[in-house]
């Protein structure tokens, strides 16, 4: 019985070890997680930004609401004249000699005098009720010329000495005041119709520095 000779058998290579994958160059690793990381902040940038942009849109609208909303509880100023300081009516104002004591002022005839002499207003008289009294030591004349009258937008009128001699009693051209006497006395003045004195001057002479008497 013939048997077939058996095969040769090949020498056996050693087993190659399977290559290892080569690695990537560590550069570009860097690289990426650069380029990662830039990424990762400009998304949150971006979300971080609307969010600011809703929040101040949201105060925006917030301010504009507060500012056209009117505060509870406000209460209009009303405007308070400021106090000039000066005497009124009823009180003493000195000048030099003499004490003024402006007692009142009518500003309703528009003619004055008797039925047989009298005047008549180019606007209307406006009649300065005052008292006078000397405190100084010597004798000492009031006229009534020295007196000057004012309105609330400052005009200025000056005394009327025609208008006094058809006034009764009126002492204001001119009188004599010795020391401690009173003299009782009506200036007057010739104004436009509808005029609201405001305040008088009052001099116990042509030089003095006067004092102002507020009539409101």
């Amino acid at each position: 019985m013939t048997y077939a000779p058996a095969p040769e058998q090949l020498p056996q290579q050693p087993q190659q070890q399977p290559q290892q994958q080569a690695k990537k160059p560590t550069y570009k690793r860097l690289w990426f997680i650069i380029l990662a990381v830039i990424v990762v902040f400009a998304i949150a940038g971006s979300l971080g930004g609307g969010d600011e942009a809703d929040t101040a849109g949201a105060s925006g609208a917030d301010t504009g609401t507060d500012a056209a909303a009117p505060a509870v509880g406000d209460v209009a100023e009303v405007p308070v004249e400021a106090d000039s300081g000066n005497p009124g009516i009823g009180e003493p104002a000195a000048d030099g000699k003499f004490n003024f004591v402006v007692n009142g002022v009518d500003c309703s005839a528009t003619e004055i005098g008797s039925q047989y002499a009298n005047t008549t207003a180019q606007g209307q008289f406006c009649i300065v009720d005052v008292t006078i009294t000397n405190i100084g030591n010597e004798a000492q004349s009031f006229f009534g010329d020295n007196a000057k009258l004012f309105n609330a937008e400052g005009q200025q009128f000056s005394a009327d000495s025609e208008a006094a001699i058809y006034l009764e009693d009126s002492s204001s051209l001119y009188e004599e005041i010795n020391p401690g006497n009173t003299l009782s006395s009506k200036v007057i003045f010739d104004v436009p119709a509808g005029t609201t004195p405001t305040a008088i001057e009052l001099h116990d002479s042509a030089f003095s520095g006067g004092v102002t008497v507020d009539l409101q």
